[in-house]
């Protein structure tokens, strides 16, 4: 069977993506609105402690959603953020009141760190769970208004956030970074940090810089970190991560030459490999090189142009 290769196929099945919530912008302006959802009897919530969310405790491989009686004895006060509408259905993130959550006795589910979890969630319920931490995230660390320093206030159901001394208005924000596959003559180049075990490689990477295009991005990154000269540079697909709110957008492109030299710094080792060498660590079969696991979107890449669906 032929299978959907364009890039919004490509990225709707990475982890944290098809996110399936309506986000309904033009019902968030109206506040009765949002406060009739937030007393929806049906209403969702996904409770975040320290950033880390509930897992089923009956299936590990599902998010656990609690009702808003049960969320607010956890939440105490902390801001509900209105994530969207499934099936009419509003489902919120709100974090948890961590000095009285231990105290409440609410049971069937655990807190599981975000990205080892997220590997063994749907889909849809991985892209729920970028949302909901990058949105929770934000309003911890804009509380206050970053042109003179009032404390500000959540609007359109956690959409944004208003001053009221200066009338600012303060959105969320997404950092763009380039992840990048560089070719040449049938080999990739992928590169070691120095933090990693010694046989770990992956794709270069870095953050797009203020008046840079993603492209002139993945020209200077691969030049600071391995002294690379590129050529054709070329857009595959991109991924939600949630740490705390970047845009991975993964690319491929062209080196001139072969010559190679590691920064040091950043990178530690660079290495061309062929497509063989890249296949047998996808299958756990290649003792000399790991790759990163499926829940990153450079393990995507590398499979793409080890099997040549790039």
């Amino acid at each position: 069977m032929a299978t959907d290769t364009t890039p919004n196929a490509l990225s709707a099945a990475y982890v944290f993506g098809s996110n399936p919530l309506a986000r309904v912008p033009a019902q968030r302006a109206d506040e009765a609105w949002i406060l009739a959802q937030r007393e929806h009897p049906d209403a969702r919530y996904l409770l975040l402690r320290n950033l880390q969310p509930p897992i089923s405790a009956a299936d590990p491989t599902r998010l656990a959603w609690l009702d808003r009686t049960s969320v607010r004895r956890a939440s105490g006060e902390n801001e509900e953020v209105l994530l969207g509408l499934h099936g009419g259905v509003p489902h919120f993130a709100v974090a948890a009141d961590t000095a009285r959550l231990p105290t409440l006795g609410i049971e069937g589910f655990d807190f599981g760190e975000a990205r080892s979890t997220s590997a063994a969630l749907p889909a849809g319920e991985s892209g729920i769970l970028a949302q909901a931490r990058s949105m929770v995230d934000w309003h911890a660390r804009n509380r206050f208004c970053g042109v003179c320093g009032t404390a500000t206030h959540p609007l359109e159901g956690g959409a944004r956030r208003h001053c009221p001394s200066c009338e600012a208005r303060h959105y969320p924000s997404v950092s763009p970074s380039m992840i990048v596959l560089i070719e040449r003559d049938g080999r990739c180049l992928l590169g070691h940090r120095p933090s990693g075990q010694s046989n770990r490689y992956s794709c270069l990477a870095g953050y797009v810089e203020p008046g840079e295009t993603v492209e002139d991005a993945v020209v200077r990154e691969a030049f600071e970190e391995c002294d690379v000269s590129i050529g054709a540079v070329r857009y595959h697909s991109s991924q939600a991560w949630p740490f705390p709110a970047t845009l991975m957008i993964g690319c491929f492109a062209e080196a001139t030459s072969d010559h190679v030299q590691p920064d040091g710094t950043e990178i530690s080792e660079a290495r061309w490999f062929t497509r063989d060498e890249a296949r047998r660590a996808l299958e756990g079969t290649n003792p000399d090189l790991v790759l990163p696991d499926r829940v990153a979107i450079a393990h995507h890449l590398v499979r793409a142009w080890a099997y040549g669906e790039a």
